[in-house]
């Protein structure tokens, strides 16, 4: 008979102390339920400022990948964490639990990042994009790497003249869609689109992966050559990088659960 009272006393403080963590995470239905909560924000990204213009009560809280924001989210830890759309749509995709805020924080171009010593490299890229644009295949890669059919996003194989010699491409890849693992190799919109250009333009592609506040000083040391990771397009970045014609139009937007 005590074992099963004691069986019961500790079924019932199971039930209390989970009762009471759920408590705490609060439901957000709108950008203006996070003022005085924490949000997540990628380390070295433009996040910050954008936060801080739509939400100056909001309290920054640095992660260094997603997987960290999202387990913060899901545990209480932060309310909320901001990122790109089409990266927010994955997310979504792994995770049950969460939601992305129907409000978009900003509309933005998205562009590849190069070494400001490269005026001519910068003006090669811009044209073979401004052809993609034209003929149809940014839309095509678009569509693939941005759609569900999970078979079909492979990366192009392309026959390749690399008389020009090599382009080091930095890139993040846990950045999905634009830049992420799939069966041990970087795959993405950004590596294929870059694949694309360096086919057209006879270049080698070879692809380096680092953390995102490590990216515009690679660039301006001349450590790597051209940078994508869905990287936004600033006044503030256009001081340090030269910045490709934009090959993507998107927006920030905040992720949080779904009580």
């Amino acid at each position: 008979m005590l074992k099963k009272f004691n069986r019961i006393v500790i079924f019932l403080t199971i039930v209390v102390v989970l009762s009471g963590c759920g408590a705490k995470l609060i439901s957000i239905s709108s950008i203006d339920d996070l003022n005085g909560r924490k949000v997540g924000i990628f380390t070295g990204s433009e996040y910050d400022s954008i936060l801080e213009k739509n939400l100056k009560n909001a309290i920054p809280s640095y992660y260094n990948s997603y997987s960290d924001q999202i387990s913060a989210l899901k545990s209480g830890k932060i309310d909320g964490f901001l990122t790109d759309e089409p990266l927010a749509k994955e997310i979504l995709k792994e995770n049950t639990g969460l939601k992305i805020l129907g409000e978009k924080l900003t509309e933005d171009s998205y562009a590849f990042a190069i070494d400001p010593s490269k005026k001519e490299l910068q003006e090669q890229v811009s044209k073979v994009i401004i052809e993609m644009k034209d003929n149809g295949k940014l839309k095509e890669l678009e569509d693939k790497w941005m759609g569900n059919n999970e078979d079909a996003k492979e990366l192009e194989n392309y026959t390749y003249d690399d008389s020009k010699g090599t382009i080091k491409f930095a890139t993040i890849s846990g950045s999905a869609p634009f830049a992420y693992m799939k069966n041990n190799k970087i795959v993405g919109y950004d590596i294929d689109v870059m694949l694309y250009i360096c086919k057209e333009l006879g270049y080698k592609l070879d692809i380096v992966d680092m953390s995102f506040d490590a990216i515009l000083p690679a660039l301006k040391s001349g450590k790597v050559d051209v940078s994508g990771c869905s990287i936004i397009v600033t006044e503030e970045r256009k001081k340090a990088v030269l910045f490709s014609e934009p090959n993507y139009t998107g927006g920030i937007v905040v992720v949080v659960r779904d009580n």
